[in-house]
C-alpha cells in the first residue's frame, strides 16, 4: 500500500488563481472532464425537478437509469453496470477480475486510475508504450499473456484524447474473443464516451 501513490485531482481554478495572481473570471478549466459553460437548461430543469425527493435515498440500484440506457442503446439491463463516477466502476472491475498472480494490460498515457485500480489489487501491470499519444492496440493484444484479466481501454483517451475507430476497436475485440476461446484470459475495456463512435459515422 505504501508504494500506491494517490490520485491527484484536478485543480480548483480558485487554487491556481491564488498560485498565479490571476482573475478567475479569465480562468478557462479544460481538465476533470468539466463543461466551462455549464448545465444546460434541460439539466438544470431535471435538477430543480428532483429537489423535492433528494431527502430520501434513491434507487440505489437504478432501475429507472437503467431501464432508460437499455432502451437507448439497445442492450439488456443486466449488462448496465452503475457507478459513482467512472473511478467506481473501475475499481468494481479491479476487485472481481483482478489480484496476485493476475495482470492488466494499458497504454502509456493512459488514465490514472488504471495503474492505481491495478496496483492496489496487487496485480501486475502491463504498460504497452503509446503511439502517437494514443492506444497501439496491435502491440496492447501482443502483450496480452497467460495472466491477463483486464484489458483497460479510454475511447477517447484520457488525458490525451486521441481516439480509436471504432472498427478498430472491434477488431481488437474480436481477435481477444477467438484467442481467449483458444484458452487465454478474459479482457474486458471501458470506453468512457458511449456516443463517440456513434459520431465518426
Amino acid at each position: 500500500m505504501r508504494s500506491i501513490a494517490p490520485y491527484q485531482p484536478g485543480k480548483p481554478i480558485s487554487e491556481l488563481a491564488r498560485e498565479m495572481g490571476l482573475d478567475e473570471a479569465g480562468i478557462v478549466k479544460l481538465a476533470s472532464n468539466e463543461n466551462p459553460r455549464g448545465i444546460g437548461p434541460r439539466t438544470r430543469a431535471a435538477i430543480e425537478a428532483a429537489l423535492g425527493e433528494i431527502a430520501r435515498y434513491p434507487d440505489g440500484n437504478g432501475f429507472e437509469l437503467k431501464q432508460a440506457l437499455a432502451k437507448r442503446y439497445g442492450v439488456d439491463m443486466a449488462s448496465i453496470v452503475l457507478g459513482n463516477g467512472s473511478n467506481d466502476v473501475l475499481e468494481l472491475v479491479a476487485l472481481a477480475f483482478l489480484g496476485p498472480g493476475r495482470a492488466a494490460v494499458f497504454s502509456q498515457h493512459c488514465f490514472a486510475v488504471y495503474p492505481l485500480a491495478t496496483q492496489a489489487r496487487g496485480a501486475r501491470s502491463i504498460v504497452v508504450p503509446a503511439k502517437d499519444y494514443g492506444h497501439d492496440l496491435e502491440a496492447m493484444a501482443k502483450a496480452i499473456d497467460d495472466e491477463t484479466y483486464v484489458v483497460w481501454i479510454a475511447n477517447p483517451n484520457n488525458p490525451t484524447g486521441t481516439f480509436a475507430r471504432r472498427d478498430a476497436v472491434e477488431a481488437f475485440l474480436r481477435k481477444r474473443a477467438g484467442a481467449r476461446a483458444g484458452g487465454a484470459r478474459r479482457g474486458l475495456q471501458r470506453v468512457p464516451a458511449a456516443g463517440a463512435a456513434r459520431r465518426q459515422r
